[in-house]
């Protein structure tokens, strides 16, 4: 693993909203050090207007897409 890689974790689903803004708040920390870019939703999974956000590592490249919960949704954190 790359001291620049993200080291990011699938969230299936968020225990309480202290911990999705903890995660968000990394995501966030990450953007603004350039670890990570948020890239444009290409197609919402559900077709419901989630609060849906995609982020791409930059050493990885991967994709991840991070989904607000909603109620009785917990959210979830997972590659695209």
């Amino acid at each position: 693993m790359s001291s620049l890689d993200c080291s990011w974790q699938i969230v299936g689903s968020f225990e309480s909203d202290e911990q999705f803004d903890r995660l968000r708040s990394r995501l966030d920390e990450q953007v603004r050090s350039h670890l990570a870019v948020e890239e444009r939703v290409r197609q919402r999974y559900s077709g419901i207007d989630w609060d849906e956000h995609w982020y791409r590592c930059l050493a990885t490249k991967a994709i991840w897409r991070l989904v607000a919960p909603d109620p009785p949704f917990n959210g979830v954190f997972e590659p695209v």
